[in-house]
């Protein structure tokens, strides 16, 4: 399965997407692709910005961290594609984050949200419930 809206080398960093392109799609789950599809249709305006490395941007690891990132955690959900961080152009991290809190049938796959950070740091964690910290 294949994001509608996202291409490969915005979720993977660019040794990975240099080493394997289009095949690390099987490194995607399904539910993390259901997620950011569901946010880009609700939030369709503007552009939602994970990694931008391909087009001359700074941002190469708000996807996959693999241990060379500098933000590389064992723990982390971004250590096992299960995480993503998303800037807004034209909607804030909070009107996504109180969007996603106030209507949970609509983003089932998405189990983390992290509160008070300028992004939108969602992930699809294994718990039943969402979880906000």
């Amino acid at each position: 399965m294949k994001s509608k809206y996202f291409k490969i080398h915005e979720l993977v960093p660019k040794a990975m997407y240099e080493l394997k392109g289009e095949e690390c799609w099987r490194y995607v789950p399904k539910d993390l692709i259901v997620a950011i599809d569901t946010i880009k249709e609700r939030f369709p305006k503007g552009t939602i910005t994970i990694n931008n490395y391909n087009w001359g941007g700074d941002r190469e690891w708000s996807g996959l961290r693999t241990p060379d990132s500098p933000y590389f955690s064992q723990t982390s959900m971004h250590s096992f594609m299960m995480a993503v961080d998303m800037v807004f152009s034209a909607y804030t991290a909070e009107e996504v984050r109180q969007d996603i809190i106030k209507n949970p049938l609509t983003y089932q796959t998405i189990k983390g949200i992290e509160l008070n950070v300028d992004w939108l740091h969602m992930d699809i964690r294994n718990i039943e419930k969402l979880l906000t910290f």
